[in-house]
């Protein structure tokens, strides 16, 4: 009796040493194939995210408004966006299609909206009409309106002629509601309200899209 015992004993040993050994390559396998594709995609479109970025501020320090290449992006993960542009040759603004990486939330896609915006066109008939070396501090969304902080360069736009002041701030709002036609767009400069009355476009006001400024034959 004593002998039949301890070989079971061993093959139960043995077939336990297996099993962990299994669940220890399972694990093994479970783990490269979470960090292939969950994290590794993640973090590399951190790290084009922080290219992109810092791309843009060399572009903003040489005086440049030329945008970066445009990213590789995923059919699945990818969506067009409208950004209106100034036209060159006549004061009317025109969208440019822009493919970008999808956002649910609404939010997400203003901001998208107005950093793209702030990159610059990528056809040369177009141009960014809005004063050079603007920024975005941070965009919110209120009852129906989107509230866009923007640098104290934005303040510039008071100094140009009534033509680049008007398509100047509805490259903006024509983009931003895109989201939303019903929506109005009111503006921040460095964090604090306009002053009324300061140029051509009244920026101390909730504005609504204008449509008559897009030309008909974009």
């Amino acid at each position: 009796m004593g002998n039949t015992r301890k070989p079971t004993r061993h093959n139960q040993e043995k077939i336990l040493f297996v099993l962990m050994g299994l669940i220890v390559v399972g694990l093994i396998v479970s783990g490269y194939f979470l960090f292939v594709r969950k994290i590794l995609p993640e973090i590399a479109a951190q790290t084009n995210q922080q290219l992109a970025l810092a791309s843009q501020a060399q572009q903003i320090e040489s005086g440049t408004n030329a945008p970066a290449a445009e990213e590789f992006i995923p059919q699945e993960e990818a969506h067009s966006l409208k950004i209106y542009f100034g036209q060159r040759g006549k004061d009317l603004l025109t969208y440019e299609l822009r493919r970008v990486r999808k956002r649910t939330m609404l939010i997400a896609q203003a901001r998208q909206i107005v950093e793209t915006l702030l990159e610059g066109p990528m056809s040369s008939s177009l141009y960014q009409p809005i004063p050079k070396g603007t920024t975005l501090r941070g965009i919110f969304f209120n009852s129906g309106t989107f509230i866009v902080d923007l640098s104290k360069e934005f303040a510039n736009i008071a100094n140009m002629g009534a033509a680049e002041q008007v398509l100047g701030v509805y490259s903006l709002v024509n983009s931003l509601t895109e989201l939303d036609p019903r929506a109005k767009v009111r503006f921040l400069i460095n964090g604090s309200e306009p002053v009324g009355n300061n140029g051509h476009v009244d920026i101390s006001q909730a504005l609504t899209r204008f449509e008559n400024l897009a030309d008909p034959k974009s």
